[in-house]
């Protein structure tokens, strides 16, 4: 009898700690989206948050938005003018587990230009269309920025 109620007591102690567990690390999780910046040595360049999925707290939210060419046209986006080769970077306010920034060449045609938040301008003049997306613990999100190299 003292053995099989000591053996409840420990299936107890396990349950509850299991259960404080998941409590303390949904606690600890990041419920918000990530807020991102774009950086140069000269200047802050304004984003456009994209596509979206995001988890916290047991609950999970995916948006689906138009593609950075599109998100460029249909928001008037201004192009902020940058030096050729111009290094730069996406700042997560949150640590982030992979990026991927991509130059879109031509509609929904694009290169992979840096696996990591810090990048280089194109070196030839023009307009181009960056697009970062970056993975968290949480999700991932995309974000879109309009440059033109002088």
């Amino acid at each position: 009898m003292m053995k099989n109620a000591n053996r409840l007591f420990v299936i107890i102690g396990i349950i509850v700690l299991i259960i404080a567990g998941r409590y303390y690390l949904a606690q600890n999780e990041a419920a918000e989206l990530p807020a991102v910046t774009v950086v140069t040595n000269e200047q802050t360049i304004d984003s456009v948050r994209g596509s979206y999925c995001w988890h916290s707290a047991g609950e999970g939210i995916c948006v689906d938005t138009a593609a950075p060419h599109e998100i460029v046209m249909d928001q008037k986006m201004s192009y902020v003018k940058v030096q050729p080769g111009e290094v730069m970077e996406f700042q997560y306010s949150q640590n982030v587990t992979s990026v991927s920034v991509q130059q879109w060449l031509t509609d929904y045609d694009y290169k992979e230009i840096a696996t990591s938040p810090r990048f280089n301008a194109p070196t030839e003049k023009g307009t181009y269309i960056i697009s970062s997306m970056a993975r968290f613990s949480n999700g991932d999100v995309t974000d879109t920025i309009a440059i033109e190299v002088e």
